[in-house]
Formats: structure tokens, sequence, C-alpha cells
């Protein structure tokens, strides 16, 4: 199961660990351990990807606390979001530069909608005078 998971596969079932093991399961029940592990497999925090590398391992599952913090849920993916937080305000000389640029481009150009107005354009024709 941690193989098909991804997760690195113990090489040796101690003595420690099998205790450990049948303590999760007599406490949670065999269902939950086997979520547990399919929980982890879906982890992208567990299969190693975070900034140390580190993965989950059989250790890290029959840990008391590392067992319920899995079945609630701490390491489960959450989808990613975009900033909730609101957009910085400009500095006032940024600002400046903005309300300036915007200014010259409406010297230059005029207003957007005025510069096109009443002119169409035939591109199959060739036709590109005011009407």
């Amino acid at each position: 199961m941690a193989r098909r998971s991804g997760l690195s596969v113990p090489r040796a079932v101690t003595q420690s660990r099998r205790r450990s093991l049948l303590l999760r399961i007599e406490e949670h029940g065999l269902p939950a351990v086997l979520d547990a592990i399919e929980r982890i497999g879906r982890s992208r925090f567990c299969r190693g990807e975070n900034d140390r590398g580190w993965r989950a391992d059989l250790d890290f599952l029959c840990q008391p606390k590392s067992f319920v913090s899995i079945l609630e849920g701490k390491y489960d993916d959450r989808p990613l979001q975009q900033s909730q937080s609101p957009p910085r305000p400009q500095s006032p000389s940024m600002q400046r530069h903005h309300d300036i640029h915007a200014r010259l481009k409406r010297e230059l150009y005029g207003e957007p909608d005025e510069q096109f107005a009443g002119q169409t354009v035939d591109l199959a024709a060739g036709d590109f005078r005011s009407h």
C-alpha cells in the first residue's frame, strides 16, 4: 500500500512498529488506519512535495498525535486560492506617474472611443476611409 501511494516502504517491521500499528488499529479500528494510509498517499506534503523533501513513513503514521492529525485532515491538500488580501495602495509618486501617463495618453490620442468615432474599416475591400 505504501509503494502504491508513493510513500517510503519500511524495510523492517520491528516489534516497536508492530506494537504501535496494532495500538492504532485497536484505538481507531482497521478502516481508520486504512483511511489514514490513503490520506497520506493523497497528500502532496506527505509524499515529499515540501521545502525539505520530507516524506511520511510508517513511524509517522503510528505516532498517536500524527495519526489523529492525519484523520482530522491536517495534511490534506488544500485548494489553491488566489491572494485574498486587498491590493496594496500605490505610493503617491506612483499614483502621480499613472495620472500623468493617463493625461498624456488622452491629450495625444483623445478619449479611447473618440479617436475612432464614425470610422469604419472594410478590410476585404481595403477601404480605410472615414464614413
